[in-house]
């Protein structure tokens, strides 16, 4: 008998670091307890190695001279390198995809979480709610678990594949509404606003709808407010943080449409 009770024991630390992943199933009683035992680990580690695993299995399958070749076309550059000279830049574009694939996971997931974590506490103590700091880091993690399952799904799609086009990469889990609905036609200056229209369209996508309650969900626990304005609150505040990334940051990028017709 002292034997199974050591054994259980034991497996006790494992048992309860697991637990958060019970948020997939359970979110409505699984969060705040996720939350009060301040569960990030399993959920962060997992969020990171599944998108470094799904990232690296896409660049090892993605035809990159799609990319290098339109690209050296467009410069003007095609007819003036050799075919060695091609087939090298395809093979540094793949490891450059490759090694930026794998520190997406490792080091941006953990960023974002990060300040993901910072902006909550701010909005916390904005509305005099009581989380603190380690509390909505969980929060943050806790809400990339449907990103993880879909990493994951990507993961096990890209590793059934011989070879992926740009665009194919771009689509292996169809579950955002631009993939029942056609893209917009082009407009006469492309720009952010082709960008914003189409991510707009993206955003309504099942794992950022799950994302977004969890997230909700888990600032009610933190906060101790009720789930009737912290739920929407947070899912609110997601949805506002993913569109800036997604929208206004492409924007910036191009000069927010701004220039010569």
């Amino acid at each position: 008998m002292s034997n199974s009770m050591g054994e259980g024991k034991s497996k006790a630390p494992g048992m309860r670091a697991l637990r958060p992943l019970a948020v997939i199933v359970d979110p409505l009683g699984a969060v705040p307890r996720a939350v009060e035992a301040r569960g990030w680990v399993v959920p962060l580690l997992l969020a990171m190695s599944l998108s470094a695993g799904a990232s690296a299995a896409i660049a090892t399958r993605l035809d990159t001279s799609r990319i290098v070749i339109p690209r050296l076309e467009a410069a003007g550059e095609l007819s003036k390198v050799s075919e060695r000279e091609i087939s090298e830049q395809v093979e540094q574009a793949q490891r450059l995809a490759i090694v930026g694939g794998v520190a997406k996971g490792v080091f941006l997931v953990p960023l974002l979480a990060l300040l993901g974590a910072a902006g909550l506490w701010f909005c916390s103590w904005l509305f005099g709610g009581r989380g603190t700091f380690a509390e909505l880091f969980t929060v943050v993690c806790l809400a990339l678990l449907p990103m993880a399952v879909a990493q994951g799904i990507t993961l096990a799609s890209a590793l059934r594949q011989q070879s992926l086009t740009p665009k194919l990469a771009t689509s292996l889990v169809p579950s955002s509404l631009s993939a029942v609905i056609d893209e917009p036609a082009p407009i006469e200056r492309p720009g952010w606003k082709a960008t914003a229209t189409k991510s707009l369209i993206g955003l309504v996508d099942f794992f950022h709808v799950w994302s977004a309650l969890l997230l909700g969900l888990g600032f009610a626990a933190a906060t101790k407010r009720s789930r009737w304005f912290a739920t929407p609150f947070g899912a609110l505040l997601y949805f506002l943080v993913i569109a800036a990334v997604t929208i206004g940051l492409p924007g910036l990028g191009d000069g927010g449409g701004g220039g010569p017709r």
